[in-house]
């Protein structure tokens, strides 16, 4: 429902059952760095049968996926047995895992479907060429939303966070009164003359310096979501 709603959703998903697989448009095979497959999720099958790996009957066609690019699939097992090197022109490599992934990226870029993807893929960089020079605001960060519609949304989710953990608002304000009662009990009474003044001199200096050390407090926040702007 998201997706539809115009969102992009990004998701690691272990072994998805064929409800869940059926629901892909595009899908994406890579194995050590290399692409085995890239176009619609409903022609795979069609694909991987037409370069001679068929997918049983009854069988999840994900896990299918995994095990012809693991080397565990019916069909590299037939092949190895008939001693039939998959890669042709190279000599069989000891490891059944990476030759099979060479032989499908092979196979693969000898494909229509890479083809078709290149060709789209120089369009788009032949446009992009034939672009004027990129001015320098393109350049810039930007944001979806304004300064103020930011800051509205953040102050309210701080606000949140702050009903939410009270306890340390409460020491916070506990703290300030306490203090505020022992310097209000330490410059009690001050007169207006000379040493009056050098003492009020003293109890802003005491009361800035605190405020300060105070406001240090705020780097937690930093620390705090830290991963979360990240």
């Amino acid at each position: 429902r998201l997706s539809r709603r115009g969102r992009t959703i990004i998701f690691s998903i272990h072994q998805p059952r064929y409800s869940i697989f059926k629901l892909f448009d595009s899908l994406t095979l890579l194995a050590s760095g290399k692409v085995l497959y890239h176009g619609p999720a409903k022609q795979a099958l069609e694909y991987f049968s037409s370069i001679g790996y068929e997918c049983e009957p009854f069988n999840n066609p994900a896990d299918f996926f995994l095990d012809v690019i693991n080397g565990d699939s019916t069909a590299v097992a037939a092949s190895k047995e008939d001693n039939r090197p998959v890669d042709t022109g190279k000599v069989a490599e000891d490891n059944v895992d990476s030759s099979v992934v060479d032989v499908l990226h092979q196979k693969y870029l000898s494909s229509s479907l890479y083809q078709s993807t290149k060709e789209a893929l120089r369009k788009v960089e032949l446009g992009r060429g034939s672009k004027q020079r990129v001015s320098k605001q393109e350049h810039e960060i930007t944001y979806a939303n304004g300064f103020l519609t930011q800051l509205y949304w953040v102050s309210k989710r701080s606000l949140k966070n702050l009903i939410r953990n009270p306890q340390a608002s409460v020491a916070q304000i506990a703290v300030t009164v306490i203090l505020a009662l022992v310097v209000g009990a330490i410059f009690f009474g001050v007169k207006l003359d000379r040493s009056g003044i050098q003492n009020r001199v003293g109890s802003l200096f005491f009361v800035t310096t605190n405020q300060c050390f105070s406001s240090v407090s705020a780097i937690e926040l930093f620390i705090r979501d830290k991963k979360l702007f990240v």
